[in-house]
């Protein structure tokens, strides 16, 4: 790819020391340039690029890559690829995604809630990717995770996260212990008291130590409100850890195979939980991940979107 691109978004991750798609379509297109400049506030995003563009001396770059939310559509003649990776249900996204040349889902559950929302156009499912080499099966266990735990990623909310749900689940499963991996601040003290004991908590984990921390856990639940894709849990999947969550997100592209996991409504998490620990050898989440979700897939499919469109 000959043209220059920009990326356009206002940060590349939130969390120090985690890498995301954004670093990764920078290594593969070397002439993708970043244009958060460490952070751009998206109230002030849009503005900043078309500035930038009609600077004397700047070239515009032939292409665009950017967020497709949380700020508005940029008064540029550039092609442009937009990447859904939430649902907003305004005015300013979808004019955004309108006049888009591509639109980019993370998933197949995700696109059918814009199918109708939006005008025909080249549109794209590139499910998200876990990295294989890094998110494997490890002997190793972290010695701050107690055994026999059930591992949660999020943050303490209640409508995205479905935090009450984990509370719940805590509640009225005494027989196992907690692995809480936290994007937030949370401390201990959201947990009922008597619980505690059987509850470990880590907070906004590095990349890096996530394999451990779930390697060394025996199952992973999803108890959001809504997830477009549940990436945390594919990361899972490739530790061959296996997944009760409620219907929603990637878990939805393929219910015809449910080598991952299992689906559970809220009052069913207990039971559920208990039966994929004692029949884990019945699951293979890592050879079903395997199949669509690796990183080379990823790389090809975004490669073959910027060539054919850019």
């Amino acid at each position: 790819m000959d043209k220059t691109g920009w990326l356009v978004n206002d940060r590349l991750t939130c969390i120090p020391g985690t890498t995301t798609l954004w670093h990764e379509l920078l290594s593969w297109f070397p002439k993708l340039e970043d244009k958060t400049n460490g952070f751009t506030d998206y109230r002030y995003l849009a503005n900043s690029i078309e500035s930038l563009a009609s600077t004397p001396g700047v070239i515009k770059p032939g292409y665009i890559i950017r967020n497709a939310s949380y700020f508005r559509k940029m008064a540029l003649d550039v092609p442009t690829i937009s990447l859904v990776q939430d649902i907003q249900n305004n005015q300013m996204q979808t004019d955004v995604l309108n006049a888009s040349t591509v639109v980019v889902f993370s998933s197949n559950h995700l696109y059918k809630e814009y199918k109708d929302r939006i005008n025909p156009k080249n549109v794209r499912v590139i499910k998200w990717a876990s990295d294989f080499n890094h998110f494997k099966p490890i002997s190793e266990r972290h010695p701050g995770v107690l055994p026999n735990s059930i591992i949660f990623v999020g943050d303490s909310s209640h409508g995205k996260k479905g935090f009450h749900r984990v509370l719940n689940i805590i509640d009225k499963m005494p027989d196992f212990n907690f692995c809480l991996i936290m994007k937030d601040d949370t401390t201990l003290s959201i947990i009922p008291e008597k619980d505690r004991h059987r509850v470990r908590i880590f907070n906004k984990v590095e990349r890096k130590d996530m394999p451990l921390l779930m390697n060394s856990s025996v199952c992973g639940i999803c108890t959001s409100g809504y997830e477009e894709g549940h990436w945390a849990g594919v990361e899972m999947g490739a530790c061959d850890i296996p997944m009760v969550t409620r219907p929603m997100g990637c878990y939805l592209d393929r219910i015809d195979d449910m080598s991952w996991g299992e689906f559970a409504n809220d009052d069913e998490f207990p039971d559920k939980i208990r039966y994929v620990v004692a029949n884990r050898h019945l699951y293979s989440p890592r050879q079903y991940y395997s199949k669509e979700y690796t990183l080379d897939r990823f790389r090809e499919n975004w490669i073959k979107v910027v060539e054919d469109f850019m």
